[in-house]
């Protein structure tokens, strides 16, 4: 039972902090605000939906596509969410629910924002 616990929640926030990277990536290369606007399509600039962003469903569901301009969303978005999640998820289950797996989660997100704008830049 406490592994499956351990498994949801790691599912869970891999899915958050996968899609906290996917922002990361996106705006710290161009300067702009982690804060603020609000999450919005690259193409059209349309302020996104909660349903637009529940990450790796709503890339699948609209497979790829902006629902408000038809604009590619990038597949980066769903690779990096997925790897993040299947990182943070192992990591929970590897670490369990301790002291020492909020700086893994810092790490992981640090590290992952670092090799995908790294990546990207080397483009």
């Amino acid at each position: 039972m406490e592994t499956a616990f351990t498994l949801v929640m790691g599912l869970l926030f891999g899915l958050v902090l996968g899609s906290f990277v996917t922002m990361l990536s996106y705006r710290i290369p161009r300067k702009l605000s982690i804060v603020k606007p609000p999450s919005q399509c690259p193409s059209c600039k349309h302020r996104l939906m909660r349903r637009d962003l529940i990450p790796i469903f709503s890339w699948l569901t609209q497979r790829g596509i902006c629902r408000y301009c038809n604009a590619r969303i990038g597949r980066r978005y769903l690779v990096i969410e997925i790897l993040v999640t299947l990182t943070v998820t192992l990591t929970f289950l590897i670490i369990g629910l301790s002291f020492a797996l909020l700086p893994a989660l810092l790490a992981i997100v640090a590290l992952a924002s670092f090799v995908v704008i790294w990546v990207e830049d080397e483009r």
